[in-house]
This record gives C-alpha cells, structure tokens and sequence, in this order.
C-alpha cells in the first residue's frame, strides 16, 4: 500500500502546495489517511489544510481525500438508488439564523417515494445543524451502522451521524478548531457519504466550486446528481433568486440556472426564510408537514424536488416539486415523519 513517504514525506507535499502546485490524487489520500490515522502533527495538519485553503483544492486532490475518508469511514450498506440532500455549510446566512432545509426535505423526499439516507452533522459555526434539529425531534445520534441501514430499507429514511461514522476526523478537530476558518473538510462532509451514496443533492457554499464539486462527483462513482448553489448566499436551492445547477446524470454533466417561478413556486425575500435554533427549527418542521403554506416550505419543497430528481421520482424539477407538494398536502410526508420517529423511539 502506497503511504506518504513514498511521496517525500510531509516536507514533499508541503513544498508541492507551498509553491502554489497541485499535489496528486494519490498523494491528497495517503496525506490525509496519515492525518486520519493519527500519524501527523497538529503542525503538519494545520499547514496541509491551510496550503490547501489558499492554493484551492483541484479534482483530483478532493477525489485522493474522498479516498482517504471512505478507507477510514465505518462501512454503511445502503440500497443503491439511495439518495441524500445535504450542503457543505460556510454561507454567511447559516451563522446567524439556519434553517435546516436539506434535512426537512429529505422527510418529505421519502414521503414522496424516495429512499433517502442523509448524512449530517451538528452544528459547527451555524444556529442549527442537521443532527441538531433531529435530537430535538427525537432521534438518537449513536444509532449503529445496521440500525441506520435498517431504518434505510424499511422506512425509506435513516439519518447516518458523521461523527459516528468518521471517528478519525477525531484526528483534525481541534486543529479545524483552532484555525477557525473554513477549510477543505467542509466539502469533504457532503463527498464522502459512508454508504457511498450515487444520488445526492450537494448545496456549494460559492458558485465557483459548484463546477468543482460536480467533477469529483463524476471521478467518485456518482450515478446521478446535483451540484446547486443558490442566489448568491445559499448552500441549496433557494426561492429568493437564481440557482446555479451543475448536473451529472450517467456520466454526463450539464449546467444551468434555474429560478422558484421556473417550477410554480413564488419568490421570497431572504429574510422570510430565516430559520433558528433546534427548537425553533422544530416547529418549522412541523408547521410544514402539517400544511402551513409559505415561503419556508416552498425552499423545502423545491429542494424535496431535486432529490425526487436525482432519486429518478420525478423526470425534472417543476415535476419534482409537483410530487413533493402533494407529499405534505396529503399527508405522506408527516406519515414518514411519524414512522421513522416511532420506529427509532422503539429501536
């Protein structure tokens, strides 16, 4: 098995990155497979991260570290047209008042039809982060591998705990802690799905990684997926303006813009699409599955639609959000709800 020192050892690759070059993909996995098995120093994992950060990651160094992390992730077995919905966090707007979209519309996604597996974390510089707002509504976090692929094949929706599932990220936290900006592992998360997931949804926290993001995809084995960025401030589809969509589908990338009224949804403002807390993110989800019609939910249903899209539900998004709608309006969505909750409770 190929290991760093192969490559020079720390002082190889750091010269690479130092001098603004890339590094390749076999030398990205056997850097962070050193740092994820504990073989670095915080020194060498903070100048690794922040040469990434300035140098900016290419292809196929994100490709060796999605390798790094799936070789270090507890194994997850998964249905193969499972889907998940998920951003890579870093706008400005998730700070202060997050609204935990992706994970609210992978319930309704599932009550529309599809198999959905989200993979999330808590918060880390948000109000509000997915696994957050599932504690608060009553789902454990340290549900093992075979209850998640259980309640993934049964119900049709299971929640995988990141920090459960890549226990060596152990390794970086207190040095991502200390350099306290954001670095190659916030899109590293949405990548590296432990269940290897083919369909997903990705939000890109700026429009010029979208592109980037769809490739590594593509590199990585993803059978169908979309790469989004909205408006200019959120990591997902967003009502309040255009979204940029960077799509694969079997190989095949195309990109476009795409706005709510292009699909029969109405445009907001930001602000009335402000979440909060856990708690109060709580009762947003709530007041969605029970029907409340409003901006909130249409960002919900918009982005229920794409992964109806990716999961091959729905042929395109205005048909997509069509499926979602009627999802919460008959109540399927709150039934999902309703079913994985019970389950998980009795579990």
């Amino acid at each position: 098995m190929t290991t760093l020192d192969d490559y020079g050892g720390w002082p190889g690759i750091l010269a690479i990155l130092a001098a603004g070059r890339d590094i390749g993909t076999g030398e990205a996995r056997a850097a962070l497979g050193a740092i994820l098995a504990g073989e670095a120093t915080d020194a060498q994992i903070a100048a690794f991260i922040v040469a990434l950060r300035i140098k900016g990651a290419a292809v196929g160094e994100l490709q060796g570290l999605v390798g790094a992390m799936r070789d270090a992730a507890t194994p997850l077995d998964i249905p193969a047209d499972a889907i998940d919905i998920v951003g890579t966090g870093g706008t400005a707007g998730r700070k202060t008042h997050a609204l935990n979209v992706s994970t609210m519309a992978c319930f309704v996604a599932a009550g529309a039809g599809a198999t959905v597996c989200k993979h999330g974390n808590v918060k880390a510089s948000s109000t509000s982060g997915s696994f957050d707002l599932l504690e608060v509504i009553g789902l454990p976090l340290g549900q093992t591998p075979e209850q998640v692929a259980e309640a993934v094949c049964n119900a049709g929706l299971g929640f995988a705990f990141a920090k459960a599932f890549h226990p060596a990220m152990r390794h970086v936290a207190a040095v991502r802690s200390q350099v306290g900006i954001p670095t190659v592992f916030n899109l590293l998360g949405p990548l590296s799905h432990p269940g290897h997931a083919k369909r997903q949804v990705i939000g890109a926290p700026d429009e010029s990684l979208a592109p980037t993001l769809a490739a590594v995809l593509q590199a990585t084995g993803s059978v169908r997926s979309l790469v989004v960025h909205g408006d200019g401030r959120f990591d997902e589809f967003t009502t309040t303006g255009p979204n940029l969509v960077v799509e694969l589908n079997e190989g095949k990338v195309t990109e476009y813009r795409i706005e709510a009224t292009d699909v029969g949804l109405a445009p907001a403002r930001p602000d009335e699409l402000r979440g909060g807390d856990p708690v109060a993110n709580a009762r947003i989800l709530a007041s969605i599955l029970a029907g409340e019609p409003g901006p909130k939910r249409d960002m919900v249903v918009l982005n229920a639609a794409a992964g109806l899209v990716v999961a091959g539900v729905a042929d395109d998004l205005a048909a997509g959000v069509e499926a979602a709608a009627a999802a919460i309006d008959d109540g399927r969505a709150a039934q999902k709800f309703d079913e994985v909750t019970a389950n998980t409770s009795a579990s």
